[in-house]
């Protein structure tokens, strides 16, 4: 068994019943989820074409990842008999279905949506396949939800102080009042293996593509279009409602239109302080400290490194 499935099986969310009987129903009435679909990076043109090529002529190998689940735990389904919902092999089914080929299926059992969501985004960041814009995007949404979660938490726990908790744009993490605890960001980052930094802009990353159309997104996800990481942070980090962006012509007029006039002059030609300079300086030191280090993903260290570098480029430093 593949090492992407290694996850779900020590998780024990796997249905102990694989009849195949049973699967062959299931297979017949799997759905999709657009919400879920869009936390699978796209593949490049290319890639996916080898992926169809591949399937036809060896079959489709690797098994679908199916949630089973009752009708009310997902909104907006009309229905409380049992439902299949496809979680990871999107690709691999649209194939399958276009070509009719066979496919194997494993049943997940997860108690609600937002659980699917933090395992597929787990079981996505496994892969070593994924470009350093993906693996951002992913490890911000990581970042997001948890913080929602802990949001929804404190304010069940804290009732009439929910005001305090309803910006999440500004990135910044609730504690309880006199109490000190580890960030999310700070344990994602040990996690991860990057700095608390690097997650609070994933973060940042993440809500601004969150703003963007699917397509959009997704031909940025999938390298077809190249934008500036820092405008889509900027978009990320905005507190005024937007319609979702469809282009780069309206990204870039959004973000124009975000700034004031002459701040951007102002932010350029004022330096920072000393401490955010000396704090700057050291990350860049850590950054490059990890070049040598074994299993370092160089690709997503040498982004962080150009991001960090940029900071202290920009402050005249």
């Amino acid at each position: 068994m593949t090492k992407k499935y290694q996850v779900a099986l020590a998780g024990k969310t796997m249905i102990k019943d694989q009849s195949l009987l049973r699967h062959e129903d299931i297979k017949q009435h799997i759905r999709v989820l657009p919400e879920l679909a869009a936390y699978i990076p796209p593949l490049l043109p290319d890639e996916y074409k080898q992926l169809e090529e591949n399937i036809k002529q060896n079959g489709c190998r690797e098994a679908l990842l199916v949630w089973e689940t009752a009708g009310e735990q997902i909104a907006n389904l009309d229905t409380t008999t049992p439902v299949y919902i496809l979680i990871d092999g999107h690709n691999r089914y649209a194939i399958c279905q276009k070509y009719k080929l066979d496919f194997k299926v494993y049943l997940m059992n997860f108690s609600s949506i937002e659980e699917v969501k933090f395992f597929m985004i787990d079981n996505q960041l496994g892969r070593r396949n994924l470009a350093p814009e993906q693996v951002s995007y992913l490890r911000g949404l990581r970042y997001l939800k948890e913080k929602q979660e802990k949001g929804k938490y404190l304010r069940d726990d804290q009732k009439g102080q929910s005001d305090l908790y309803e910006k999440e744009s500004d990135l910044k993490e609730v504690e309880s009042e006199g109490e000190s605890r580890e960030t999310t960001a700070h344990r994602l980052g040990k996690q991860f293996s990057v700095s608390e930094k690097t997650i609070k802009r994933d973060g940042a990353y993440a809500q601004g593509l969150e703003r963007l159309t699917p397509d959009f997104r997704q031909d940025i996800l999938s390298g077809k279009i190249k934008v500036d990481k820092g405008m889509v942070q900027q978009l990320g980090r905005s507190e005024k409602p937007l319609e979702l962006i469809s282009n780069q012509a309206k990204l870039d007029r959004v973000i124009q239109q975000d700034e004031p006039k002459g701040q951007t002059d102002s932010k350029s030609s004022r330096p920072l302080s000393p401490d955010k300079t000396a704090k700057l300086k050291q990350e860049l030191y850590q950054l490059v400290s990890q070049l040598n280090a074994k299993k370092t993903n160089i690709n997503q260290l040498c982004n962080e490194i150009i991001e960090c570098a940029r900071q202290l480029q920009q402050q005249g430093k």
